[in-house]
C-alpha cells in the first residue's frame, strides 16, 4: 500500500520523502543536440533517489486524505506501513514501486535504487546543418572565388601578347601632366615674389592681467549615480505550511553546508519557503533557476 502512495506523492509534487528510507525526486533533463551524431534528443524526466530524507509530512497528508483519517490515526497507519516496508527490504528481495523502479538492500546493508525508464512520447530527431547560398562563406584564392566549396571565376587572365598590344599605358597621360604642372607652378611663384613688400613690425599687445585665484569659483564635480538594472528575487525550491517544519528543515540545510539557503515567508504568510536569494539582471533569472534546480534536484519557482 505504501508503494502506491509513494508513486502518487512523487508524481504530484515532483518529490517524495520517506522517513528512515530516503527521498525520491524527478529531475528534468533538457533537450540536447549532438554535433557528432547530428541527433536532437528531446527533453525527458528521470527519477533519482538518495538515502537522506526529511519528514515534510506529504505522505502523512496523502494517507489522511486517501483513507479519510484524522492526522493522529493516519500517523499510526503510516508507521505500520513503514514497518512493513522496512521488513520487506530486510528480506533482500527487491521492493517494486509502480511506475518508479525498485529498492533493495545490497550485501553491505545499503539501499540501492534501480529506476524504471519513464514513458516518453517524443523520439530523437536526426538533423543536419543547412548552408544557404546567400550566407555561405566566400574565400578569394588568386583570381578565383570559392563559395561553399564551389569555384567561381572572379577575373580573367589576358595573355601577354594581347596585353602588350591593346592595354592602355597610364604614363602616357601622367608624364605630360606632371611637366605642365611644374611649369605653371614656376611662373605663379615668380609673380608672387616680384610683388612682395615687407610688412613693418608691430608692437606686441600687452599680456593679460593675472586673474586672482579668489575671484574664480569652480563648481564641484558631482559624479553621476550609477544606473543599475539588477533585481532582487528568491528562487524557491521547497515549501512548507508551518513555520516549525520550515525552520527545522532550514537548520538541516545549514548543517549540510548550504549556507546560501534562506527561510522566505510568502507575502500572505500562508507558506514558508526555503529559497536562494539572488541580485542579478532580469536576463539571468533562467540561469539562476537552472542552477538551484540542479543543485537541490527539485522543481523551483521565482518570487519577487
Amino acid at each position: 500500500m505504501l508503494q502506491n502512495y509513494i508513486t502518487d506523492v512523487l508524481f504530484k509534487q515532483q518529490t517524495c520523502s520517506i522517513p528512515q528510507v530516503g527521498t525520491f525526486t524527478i529531475q528534468h533533463i533538457p533537450a540536447h543536440y549532438s554535433v557528432v551524431e547530428q541527433v536532437l534528443t528531446p527533453p525527458r524526466q528521470q527519477v533519482n533517489f538518495e538515502t537522506r530524507w526529511e519528514d515534510d509530512g506529504s505522505c502523512l497528508h496523502w494517507i489522511s486524505q486517501k483513507e479519510n483519517l484524522v492526522e493522529q490515526v493516519a500517523r499510526l497507519k503510516m508507521e505500520k506501513y513503514l514497518q512493513d516496508f522496512r521488513e520487506s527490504l530486510q528480506t533482500g528481495q527487491p521492493v517494486d514501486l509502480p511506475g518508479i523502479g525498485n529498492l533493495r538492500l545490497d550485501p553491505f546493508g545499503q539501499v540501492r535504487f534501480t529506476p524504471q525508464e519513464l514513458p516518453d512520447a517524443w523520439q530523437p530527431i536526426a538533423l543536419q546543418p543547412v548552408l544557404r547560398p546567400e550566407s555561405a562563406p566566400k574565400v578569394l584564392q588568386g583570381n578565383t572565388e570559392v563559395v561553399n566549396h564551389e569555384v567561381v571565376e572572379h577575373t580573367t587572365v589576358v595573355p601577354e601578347e594581347f596585353e602588350s598590344q591593346g592595354r592602355f599605358r597610364w604614363w602616357w597621360v601622367a608624364v605630360p601632366a606632371v611637366v605642365i604642372a611644374g611649369v605653371a607652378s614656376f611662373f605663379l611663384l615668380k609673380d608672387q615674389f616680384s610683388n612682395y613688400t615687407p610688412v613693418p613690425e608691430t608692437t606686441a599687445p600687452p599680456p593679460p592681467a593675472p586673474v586672482e585665484e579668489d575671484s574664480v569659483q569652480v563648481a564641484p564635480v558631482v559624479p553621476a549615480e550609477p544606473v543599475s538594472d539588477s533585481i532582487t528575487y528568491y528562487v524557491v525550491f521547497q515549501t512548507f505550511k508551518t513555520r516549525e517544519t520550515a525552520e527545522k528543515n532550514h537548520t538541516k540545510r545549514l548543517a549540510w553546508g548550504h549556507k546560501e539557503v534562506v527561510l522566505y515567508t510568502s507575502k500572505d504568510s500562508s507558506q514558508y519557503n526555503l529559497a536562494v536569494k539572488f541580485h542579478t539582471l532580469p536576463a539571468d533569472t533562467a540561469l539562476s533557476k537552472d542552477a538551484v534546480s540542479q543543485k537541490f534536484s527539485a522543481p523551483v519557482r521565482i518570487e519577487y
